[in-house]
């Protein structure tokens, strides 16, 4: 990145994710929102799309992430590792989408897609890596009692779990189409204003 105002758009839309991710997401952690994660993903996910669009620097939303991830580790939520690990994957995710499709908007789509099924996929990750063959388990047995209570055939968790990961997905495609087109405005009205 030779241009300063790429490495500028990056610390501001890092800083604005990370303000809300020290904020709102420290208070939906606490109010124990199921799936918060994926709401603050939109919010990661609609600063880096709109970041990108508005200065296309290779790199930038891999700053983002750093950006956020420090003002997580210095605040009072503390070092919150799976957070910090997720917010992360999902700057890599986005960063990868852009740099394959050249900045455009499929990378948006497919970017946002893979960031917001990161979300839950990690949360499942992380519970049976914390805690074990028995959180897999009794997550199995959950699954197949809520597959009796609603009248489905049985068969694997994981093909229950998959629902919340494509849902986040697709939502994340969405988010990304409508964080590029809002960027493109922005990007409209700066050039015809100046």
């Amino acid at each position: 990145m030779r241009d300063a105002r790429a490495w500028t758009h990056a610390a501001l839309f890092g800083a604005l994710w990370g303000a809300a991710e020290v904020t709102l997401g420290l208070l939906l952690k606490s109010a124990g929102v199921p799936f918060f994660g994926v709401v603050m993903g939109c919010i990661g996910l609609f600063c880096m799309v709109t970041a990108r669009r508005l200065r296309p620097a290779p790199g930038s939303t891999l700053v983002m992430g750093l950006v956020v991830v420090v003002l997580k580790a210095f605040t009072a939520g503390g070092l919150a590792l799976g957070s910090m690990i997720g917010i992360m994957a999902q700057a890599v995710l986005v960063e990868a989408a852009f740099t394959a499709t050249g900045s455009s908007f499929v990378g948006a789509l497919l970017g946002g897609g893979l960031a917001l099924a990161s979300a839950p996929a990690q949360q499942f990750a992380w519970i049976l890596l914390v805690s074990g063959p028995r959180a897999a388990a009794a997550l199995d047995q959950t699954v197949q009692a809520a597959r009796g209570a609603l009248g489905l055939a049985p068969g694997s968790m994981w093909g229950i779990l998959a629902i919340p990961v494509a849902t986040a997905g697709l939502f994340g495609v969405a988010v990304g189409a409508a964080a590029w087109r809002t960027a493109g405005r922005v990007r409209r009205r700066l050039q015809g204003d100046s």
